[in-house]
Parts: C-alpha cells; structure tokens; sequence
C-alpha cells in the first residue's frame, strides 16, 4: 500500500453545505484508502492548530482574510470549496453564483411575479456574484426590482440568524410592490424573511414569494412556510474538489481558472407555492399542466379541463407568464426530467416515459433545444457517482 496521506479538511460543520461538501469528498476517498481525512474546525484554525494536526493537502473552506493568511503559510497542496472572498490565490471548485441567480429569476418568473427583490451581503462574493445574475436575467423585462444588503457585521454567523429582527429589513420588506418575489443569497437568510414577513404580517407566499438557495433541509423545513430553495451540487463539488486535490499532489500545477458547477435545480416549498395575478383561468390550467408532469399532454388536454377558448387562454398566459400553453407544457415535462436524471437512477428511456415525453428521441431534441447537452451529459454533470435508488 502507498504511504499514508493526511488530508486536512478545514470546515465550518454547522452549514448544510459544507457538510454535502464533505460527503462528496468522502465519496471519492472511498477509491483511496491510503488517504486519512482529518477533520479541522475553520474558525480558530491558526498555526498552531495546524502544527498539532499536520496534514499533506488541504480542502478548505475559506471565509475570512485570517484563515488566508494561515494557509498561505502552509505551502502545501490546497483546493478551496467556498466563494467569501474574491481573489483568493487558491484553486476552487464551487457552484456558479451567476447561474444561481439567473435560476431564482426564472422560478420567480414562473409564478408570475414581476415584483422582485434581492437580499444578501455587499462583501461576500457568492452573494454580489449571485445578485448580478439574478439582475442580468430581468434587464429585457418589465420587472421592478429592489435590492436589501444587511450591514458587515463583525461575526456573520451570529448577525446572520438576527436578520428577521433588524427594522430595516422589515421596512424594506413592508414598502416591496406586492405580490413580489425575493430572492434571498443563501437559506439562513431566506429564513430570515420569512420570519420578518412574520413579523411584519405580510402573508408568504400571498404578499412575498421567498427562495433561498442551498437547500439545507433543516432551514428550509424550520421556515413557516417552508422555504422553496436552489439546489447547489454540494456533494458534486466536493467530490471535483477531492480529484482535483489530488492531481496538484500529483503534477503540483494549479488550474488557471475554478471549477464552476451549475446548480441542480429547485425544489419548490410553500414559499414560492404560487401563481401570482387574478386569472383563475390560468392559475387552473397551470395547475393542471402540473399535475400532469408525468404524463404526456398537449394543449386540447388543457382546454379540455379549463374551458376557454384557445385563443383566449394563449392571450391571457402570455399576458401572466409571458409563454404560451404549450411551452409551459414542454416546461414543466422538462423540469421533471432533469430531476429523474438528476436523482435517480432510471434509465434515459424511463426517465422519458416518467417525465411525459412520448418518446426518448422527443427528450433528447427538447434536452438539445433548452440547454445544449444531451440527457446523458446533463446526468454526468448533476449526478455524483454514487449509488441511488429508484423512485
């Protein structure tokens, strides 16, 4: 057997995602069992923390300048799982923030909300990086928007369950153009609107439309309502960051630039449970086309259920989600299909048949069409290789 390598993982336990981090990298050490994970706590992690638990190469998540300067001395092969700061001279893999943001755009779209707003934190990069997506995506439309950025505070993970409780958010929140959509940086936070909508007594999702992004199970399901929140691929991450931990060991060369992974997708909580304006109409033929992901369904099958004209029903969708019933139809079939590759491990003919596409040819033209990957391609880049199980 090889020599022992000692891989120093130097986290911050308490966040979902660092935690789904950890799980991906211990998927890819289950090839190598020469390697010994040891584990380290980010916050107090000094020097001399690092000469009591000498390591060989380091998968960090980096959130402050002190930590930076700790590693820096190290001198040792390093691969960076966290988007604090900007400019950090460490190789990183990590979500890309624009295409969250672009994401939450789309979800908030989707519910027909042209009232936007976004919350996050002026100094971290994740957040600003997330933000500009979310604002490039609604310069073409018609949307008002409104952005809340919460003062630098000095510890951030205390300040940042106090969120809900600050007047100025609460302010902020009371004087959105309603309905509206927020799209909250992260899920700490997007707990923390729904608790100040709480406490303002706006109703959620009536008045204000949350989503957060992580999709940290216990926040979410903490939130009242539960909070609807952007999958990042944490465990996809950690486990590139592992395989690229070990090919600076081997060739001792830095890539030029990160590795930037898209999120997963959304999973949609009674936050965001809603079809904004007053067409019963639509709101019905929505949720009809909903109800019916896994099947196939054309545009009769609609009208059949709500019935109104053809011309009537196009007119007053395009008017509320700006698309026609039949491209909310393709839509909603594909969303159901990223999801089956994504989290299962039916085949690409199944997850067609499951997802209400009448043929697999038909999948792979639309999967073509909307993203410009294939079925398979998009599985191999959502999926970390482990085993799952039918659903």
């Amino acid at each position: 057997m090889p020599p022992w390598v000692h891989i120093g993982l130097v986290f911050d336990y308490t966040f979902g995602y660092q935690r789904g981090v950890l799980r991906g990298i211990k998927q890819y050490a289950q090839a190598k069992p020469h390697w010994i994970l040891v584990p380290h706590d980010a916050h107090g992690f000094t020097r001399r923390a690092l000469r009591t638990m000498p390591s060989d190469a380091f998968i960090v998540s980096v959130v402050n300048k002190e930590l930076v300067g700790v590693l820096q001395s190290v001198r040792r092969p390093l691969v960076n799982v966290a988007s604090v700061l900007p400019d950090v001279p460490f190789p990183r893999v990590g979500v890309d923030h624009r295409q969250v943001g672009e994401l939450a755009f789309r979800h908030l779209r989707d519910r027909g909300l042209h009232n936007l707003g976004f919350v996050g934190h002026a100094k971290h990069f994740y957040s600003t990086e997330r933000e500009a997506g979310f604002r490039q995506a609604l310069t073409p439309s018609h949307h008002t928007y409104r952005c809340f950025y919460e003062h630098p505070a000095k510890s951030y993970r205390q300040r940042g369950r106090l969120l809900a409780l600050t007047a100025r958010l609460q302010r902020w929140l009371r004087a959105l153009p309603k309905p509206a959509g927020v799209f909250a940086c992260h899920d700490v936070w997007g707990l923390q609107v729904v608790e100040a909508c709480r406490l303002t007594g706006l109703r959620v999702p009536d008045d204000v439309a949350v989503i957060g992004v992580d999709n940290d199970d216990l926040l979410c399901e903490l939130a009242r309502p539960s909070l609807s929140s952007i999958i990042v691929p944490a465990e996809q991450i950690g486990y590139e960051a592992a395989a690229m931990l070990e090919r600076l060991m081997r060739s001792g060369k830095h890539p030029l630039k990160p590795r930037l992974i898209p999120p997963a997708g959304v999973v949609t909580r009674q936050s965001s449970d809603i079809l904004a304006g007053s067409d019963g109409d639509v709101t019905a033929a929505v949720r009809f086309i909903r109800d019916h992901a896994h099947v196939p369904l054309d545009v009769s099958e609609v009208l059949r259920a709500v019935p109104v004209s053809r011309r009537s029903l196009e007119q007053r969708f395009r008017a509320t989600l700006e698309r026609g019933v039949g491209e909310e139809i393709r839509r909603v079939h594909l969303e159901r299909a990223k999801n089956l590759l994504a989290k299962t491990n039916l085949s690409i003919a199944e997850v067609a048949q499951q997802a209400g596409f009448t043929s697999l040819h038909y999948l792979s033209r639309v999967f073509r069409q909307e993203t410009g990957q294939t079925p398979t391609l998009y599985r191999r880049q959502f999926r970390v290789p482990v085993a799952a199980s039918k659903v």
